[in-house]
């Protein structure tokens, strides 16, 4: 085929650009932003990733949350006792930056609090809070997967640090994964679930979906009684480098594995 015909088209970019958006002060401006159609359409995409947290079983009962940032000082987000499942965008509701609610007949999620730290931390626009099976297999534990094993594992989600424990709905349970989400885009919140930061809602919950699979082949892999194998030094690098390039957080001081060791025995090494 002749090169001329190639075409380069740019990544989709879903997230709704709060900082060019509009600002309402007044009462009666809020009202009409939270039904403007660029709104109703945010809504729409969060009962989407409530449902598709809720088929995948990270959710159960009123379990998880979900919020968008779409203002300099307004967020949406789910509401306090309802499955995400079925939450439809009348049950949406609106914050400001200090969890203080604006709109919404229903009252919002306690949890709120922790996806405004994170955004005001890390910068991110959109959060999901959920509790996937195989990430608290390893979080009620107190551990957290090992690096350097998968590459989409080690680009999407880096080193996933774990938030000590703090009582949900909290300032101090905010801060402490504030504090974690600087050094990746997922944090495990010690006995309790996992908290993803993104773009646009739909990356959030891929990251949510990335992290849960990946602990469920390394609890599967597990049953095998040998060692897993890392990847050599290089290979993280490349890793890192990626990630970078995809605009997601590194900690350059962080070390290039988080353990060398899985299941209690060292992990091999393979590859450069």
């Amino acid at each position: 085929m002749d090169k001329k015909l190639y075409i380069n088209p740019p990544l989709v970019n879903r997230a709704y650009d709060w900082k060019n958006g509009p600002q309402p002060k007044t009462r009666k401006d809020i009202d009409r932003f939270f039904a403007s159609p660029a709104i109703r359409k945010v809504k729409q995409a969060m009962c989407e990733m409530g449902r598709r947290i809720y088929a995948r079983g990270f959710t159960d009962g009123n379990g998880g949350n979900l919020s968008v940032r779409v203002g300099e000082d307004l967020v949406l987000c789910s509401p306090t006792l309802c499955c995400k499942g079925f939450m439809e965008e009348r049950d949406i509701c609106l914050v400001d930056m200090n969890a203080g609610q604006l709109c919404g007949y229903r009252p919002r999620t306690s949890e709120v609090k922790v996806h405004i730290a994170m955004m005001k931390t890390a910068g991110w626009n959109a959060c999901v809070h959920c509790h996937p099976p195989h990430c608290n297999a390893f979080l009620f534990a107190g551990k957290v997967p090992p690096n350097g094993i998968n590459p989409e594992a080690d680009i999407f989600l880096n080193q996933i640090p774990i938030a000590p424990y703090a009582t949900p709905g909290t300032d101090e349970v905010a801060a402490s994964v504030a504090e974690a989400s600087k050094k990746s885009n997922v944090v495990f919140m010690e006995n309790h679930g996992i908290v993803c930061g993104a773009r646009d809602i739909e990356e959030a919950e891929w990251f949510a979906e990335n992290a849960d699979s990946f602990c469920q082949v390394l609890l599967l892999a597990a049953g095998h009684g040998a060692p897993l194998q890392q990847v050599g030094r290089q290979s993280v690098k490349d890793f890192l480098a990626i990630r970078k390039a995809m605009g997601l957080p590194v900690d350059d001081a962080q070390p290039l594995y988080n353990t060398n060791r899985f299941n209690g025995y060292a992990m091999k090494k393979t590859g450069k």
